[in-house]
């Protein structure tokens, strides 16, 4: 009997690491006329966030607020893609199936606003940041 691997099932958001969280905001909510979602400081992480709606999923822009750790996810430039964050049924059956073909998180699970999530190390991801996130799991627990 063969059973069918564990398939993300939407695209959360993608996170965009930015320069200046205001340039991105006026661009985003400005100029595109993005809905302004959320706003969210991390002093644990040193960065800030904002989450704007486009369509059924968001763009989260990322501020580094220390030099060295925007030097080094930015490096030069003014803004880039940093992870795509995709939503699962299971988070356990999907970090499961991507062990088991190789691929490696950076950290045990965490909990964020309600959701259970983990990251990837992009080089066993094919060169790309995942977040994989099961929604609403972590609703109740620490952390949330």
């Amino acid at each position: 009997m063969t059973t069918t691997a564990p398939s993300p099932t939407d695209v959360d958001h993608i996170g965009v690491i930015v320069r200046s969280i205001d340039v991105a905001k006026k661009f985003l909510g400005e100029t595109l006329g993005l809905p302004l979602l959320k706003e969210t400081d991390f002093p644990e992480r040193g960065t800030k966030a904002a989450f704007f709606q486009l369509g059924g999923s968001e763009i989260e822009v990322i501020e580094c607020l220390h030099e060295e750790a925007r030097r080094v996810r930015l490096g030069d430039n003014e803004a880039r893609i940093e992870h795509i964050a995709v939503q699962v049924p299971q988070l356990n059956a999907m970090l499961e199936h991507l062990g088991a073909v190789g691929a490696q998180m950076d950290a045990e699970p965490i909990v964020y606003d309600g959701d259970l999530m983990s990251f990837s190390l992009p080089a066993t991801t094919m060169g790309v940041r995942f977040q994989f996130m099961q929604k609403g799991a972590g609703r109740g627990a620490h952390g949330s």
